[in-house]
């Protein structure tokens, strides 16, 4: 475990992990975003990181140059961390982790991140995740939960969260092959993910992060305020709204989205796309509303 640094002693007691990975299975930034929340909201102390030296590949996950307030560079490298909060009442605490998806080595990376775990205690494991889906922007974000543990589809049931079967196959990100290592070594796997609306690409999503929060705070019987964040999905909303008006086509294939996401549950397929609709015409748009508010936020 040469590549892993520990601040402190871990504590043996924590026996689930809860996990989110920038990348294949974070649209909208939801996941990490949802992380950080969670690991702010919790006041969770660091316990360790991974050096990315041997996992990223710079030139495809560039380090970002930042100014301090003196004007002086710094330059910060993604981060691979992990933390451990006890619950105040001394029931089960939780490991939580948030790293980037490693361009290089993932079998070592993923053996590295259990190994840390299994030295906490670990159990079972929450991987949070958003993918696109067909569903639109002006309707609650829908989480879902899979798993092929029974207890975890009791508690998913519990809370209301739909349990979605696993039929995908094709390309898959290291957040499933981390779960897959987690069983083989018999710890349960949970995967929650988000639905952010395919139209809106990787444009940074507050309405799904809070959904995760949500979830999360439901499955583990945590006290978490997300109302935090009532007024970004509300602007996020409304520039969504702004930007799909500038165009028919987009309104028309939004109104579909709702008819179905209202009609059906969310194993139905989406509306089949207008030719007319322009996704990176309303990317352009939405970017723009973007860039009007943070210019406006510095002035």
């Amino acid at each position: 475990m040469d590549e892993v640094e520990f601040h402190c002693e871990p504590p043996t007691n924590l026996p689930t992990m809860v996990v989110a990975f920038g990348g294949w299975v974070d649209a909208g930034e939801a996941a990490t975003g949802a992380m950080r929340s969670l690991v702010r909201q919790l006041a969770a102390t660091p316990l360790a990181t991974i050096d990315p030296e041997a996992f990223v590949d710079f030139t495809t996950l560039r380090p970002v140059v930042r100014l301090s307030a003196k004007g002086e560079r710094t330059i910060r490298w993604p981060r691979i961390a992990f933390w451990t909060w006890q619950r105040p009442d001394g029931g089960a605490g939780l490991l939580l982790f948030r790293g980037v998806e490693p361009q290089q080595r993932w079998r070592t990376y993923a053996t590295l991140l259990l190994a840390v775990a299994a030295r906490c205690g670990v159990q079972r494991l929450v991987s949070l995740g958003a993918v696109l889906e067909a569903v639109p922007h002006t309707r609650p974000s829908r989480v879902t939960g899979s798993s092929t543990d029974p207890a975890w589809h009791a508690r998913l049931a519990a809370c209301g969260i739909r349990t979605r079967r696993a039929r995908y196959e094709g390309p898959t990100g290291i957040a499933t092959v981390v779960a897959d290592a987690a069983m083989r070594r018999g710890l349960s796997a949970l995967t929650v993910r988000g639905q952010a609306p395919h139209y809106l690409g990787d444009t940074t999503n507050p309405a799904v992060r809070q959904a995760l929060l949500t979830a999360v705070a439901r499955l583990l019987d945590l006290e978490l305020d997300v109302s935090d964040l009532d007024a970004a999905v509300q602007a996020f909303r409304t520039r969504c709204d702004q930007a799909v008006a500038q165009d028919a086509a987009t309104q028309a294939y939004v109104r579909q989205l709702e008819q179905t996401y209202d009609a059906t549950d969310d194993t139905a397929p989406g509306p089949r796309r207008n030719d007319a609709f322009n996704p990176e015409q309303l990317m352009h748009d939405l970017e723009d509303f973007l860039r009007q508010e943070r210019e406006r936020g510095t002035e």
